[in-house]
């Protein structure tokens, strides 16, 4: 027994040891399992952080995921018509770009009676459709592209009704804009649905 207590009184590289030592020691390993412990409370923390907020983020794209568009007819008489299938109200919804592809042929531009600015539908009450007057969709010079065969990829800005702002282009997901969108010049002359 007296050699157990001698040989618990003296650590290899060290030397002899006293009680008082142990126990620092004992304090130092204690106080290196909390700092442990806080890390990692921290980094769970953080990570059901991410996950609450990327739950938030999808919970308030809900209402954006149900506003969809769809090609209404074909060039050269384009129009787009979009689709609320959401319980509430979406306003302010403008078409702000037309981007076209035909194979590895993209559009150059395109326009609304003549004026490539975001043009305003106005707001799309809950199972109500709007369509876009025509649009005319420019493509490079010397391309030879099939306008019907082509594929279009609208982008809306519209405003929800919980005060948040949407840009959706094409069947994407909508992204939530954290400003509002530029002032819009052009109001539309009548509604082309």
């Amino acid at each position: 027994m007296v050699v157990l207590a001698d040989a618990a009184a003296q650590v290899w590289f060290f030397g002899r040891v006293d009680a008082d030592v142990f126990a620092a020691w004992g304090q130092v390993i204690g106080a290196a399992g909390t700092l442990l412990a806080v890390i990692v409370a921290i980094w769970i923390a953080v990570r059901d952080g991410r996950y609450r907020d990327a739950e938030r983020r999808d919970n308030e794209a809900m209402h954006a995921r149900l506003v969809s568009g769809a090609r209404a007819s074909n060039p050269p008489s384009l129009t787009i018509s979009y689709s609320n299938y959401g319980s509430c109200p979406v306003t302010s919804v403008r078409v702000v770009d037309v981007a076209g592809r035909f194979g590895e042929t993209r559009s150059t531009g395109w326009s609304i009676g003549g004026s490539a600015e975001p043009y305003v539908l106005g707001a799309i009450a809950p199972g109500q459709t709007v369509t876009t007057p025509p649009i005319s969709v420019t493509w490079p010079e010397g391309q030879d592209v099939d306008e019907t065969a082509a594929l279009y990829y609208p982008t809306i800005v519209f405003f929800d009704t919980n005060g948040r702002w949407w840009e959706r282009r094409g069947h994407d997901q909508p992204r939530r804009l954290l400003s509002s969108p530029a002032a819009v010049s052009r109001l539309p002359t009548g509604n082309g649905s």
